[in-house]
């Protein structure tokens, strides 16, 4: 007889493992499949020269309570995030150094930033009218989402150095360009992580802290203390069907049975699977119009931290690329130096095109732009296309152009049948980042958990 489980998990990132953690400690039978021969899912981390460096999401933010208490829960330990001494900033060909928060900037001569704080505080007044689990909701929907970022941008901020910035911070945050992105969509970004400068700030903000060890690590210690038998990696699954009192979930080999579904993986991803019978029209459109953002992620390894010993921080913000940001990425205990950085947007496909050998070349000479001929004379050169990934297709979350949000975003949480839906993407706080996906995987485990309980009584 073929075992029937109460809740099938499709995805072992942390938002479907963290949904398999709640329902099983419920002791509901729960099973987790994974596509990948490995957890994590956008993240990802390798070890080099004995230390663990990040390929994919790496940032525990100041606010991050929810990943926090996750970590303390497995042992996880955090560092603060280096960013003592000088910044740079590279915007329309010009570049200035600061010590601080970006606002330092404000009366630069380098720089004609008029009217850029007083739209930083527009949008995060915008921003905060959103309802963060339904932003279809607000009632300027169809003029905020049926405009980008960027004609937005265009025709509220007064000069082009400081259209430049929120246009840079566009393209670092989603990974995705300005003239891609719907308005609404970008103002509900911000508002499920609080406000512009969470998303932008070290101390207090998103990249305020690291962990040792890396992120991976959070997923794999979460399948570990699941157990053998709640899950199986090497497993993609092909399709889902359901009837009113069943799922049959069917990968390339095995045929599984469940009362219930969360699929935890992007919306793209979502949309290859069969359904039967086949999804609503709405939920349908959502996969198809909600791609996958696009980043190389880029680690180079240094034998020493010499932008420290000249007053750098390693952190810089540029617009000129092929690095768009990036910070100084080394060891808890200095015994490792690094930099990382990020090549995001239009750059990343075109950069995706050119082989591993000219980005490395190009990443150098970037640094060496920077912070001299030093940054030319590496030890390791590391990095992951997340756009190549075959179970993700891209970094750091789907995003909505023009029209989706309007048109389909009741789609994106809402269940159809017996499947519920997980995932950064789906998230009320911190869109895009680790927190975010714990706290999807949490809501569709309650959301299980209520139906179950719903037909026992």
């Amino acid at each position: 007889m073929t075992e029937i489980y109460d809740c099938i998990i499709i995805g072992g990132g942390l938002a479907g493992l963290n949904a398999a953690t709640h329902l099983k400690k419920q002791g509901l039978n729960i099973l987790l499949l994974e596509a990948r021969n490995r957890f994590g899912g956008r993240t990802e981390s390798i070890k080099v020269d004995d230390y663990w460096f990040d390929l994919g999401g790496q940032w525990m933010g100041g606010t991050h309570n929810y990943l926090r208490a996750v970590c303390e829960q497995l042992g996880v330990k955090s560092f603060p995030q280096f960013d003592e001494g000088k910044h740079v900033l590279e915007i329309n060909g010009k570049k200035a150094y600061y010590a601080g928060n970006i606002s330092t900037l404000n009366n630069s001569k380098d720089y004609k930033l008029d009217g850029l704080f007083e739209c930083i505080d527009l949008i995060d007044k915008l921003a905060a009218e959103l309802d963060p689990t339904k932003p279809h909701s607000h009632p300027r929907t169809k003029e905020f989402d049926y405009q980008t970022v960027d004609q937005w941008t265009r025709d509220n901020v007064k000069s082009v150095d400081a259209k430049a910035i929120i246009d840079w911070f566009c393209r670092v945050c989603v990974a995705a360009e300005p003239t891609e992105v719907s308005f609404l969509y970008f103002l509900h970004f911000i508002r499920t992580a609080g406000n512009y400068s969470l998303l932008a700030d070290i101390h207090g903000g998103a990249q305020q802290d690291r962990l040792i060890g890396g992120s991976q690590q959070i997923s794999d210690k979460m399948a570990e203390r699941l157990g053998r038998g709640s899950y199986y990696l090497n497993s993609p699954v092909k399709a889902i069907y359901q009837d009113k009192n069943i799922c049959t979930v069917k990968t390339e080999l095995v045929t599984y049975k469940s009362k219930y579904v969360i699929c935890a993986i992007p919306p793209t991803l979502a949309g290859r699977i069969e359904y039967r019978p086949p999804m609503p029209s709405q939920r349908d459109e959502l996969t198809q119009r909600m791609p996958m953002g696009s980043v190389i992620k880029t680690i180079v390894i240094y034998d020493e931290p010499f932008w420290r010993k000249e007053g750098y921080s390693a952190e810089a913000l540029s617009d000129k690329g092929p690095i768009f940001i990036c910070y100084d990425d080394s060891s808890h205990d200095d015994k490792k130096t690094a930099i990382v950085g990020f090549i995001a947007g239009r750059a990343a496909k075109e950069w995706g095109k050119k082989t591993p050998e000219e980005r490395k070349k190009a990443v150098l000479e970037c640094y060496a732009r920077w912070w001299g001929d030093k940054a030319l004379h590496c030890r390791h050169y590391l990095e992951k296309d997340w756009k190549t990934e075959e179970y993700s297709r891209g970094c750091y979350l789907a995003y909505g152009g023009p029209g989706v949000l309007e048109s389909c975003g009741d789609a994106l949480r809402q269940p159809v049948g017996r499947i519920h839906w997980a995932g950064t993407e789906t998230a009320s706080k911190w869109i895009g980042y680790m927190e975010g996906a714990l706290e999807s995987g949490e809501r569709a485990a309650q959301e299980v958990k209520q139906k179950l309980l719903s037909s026992k009584l």
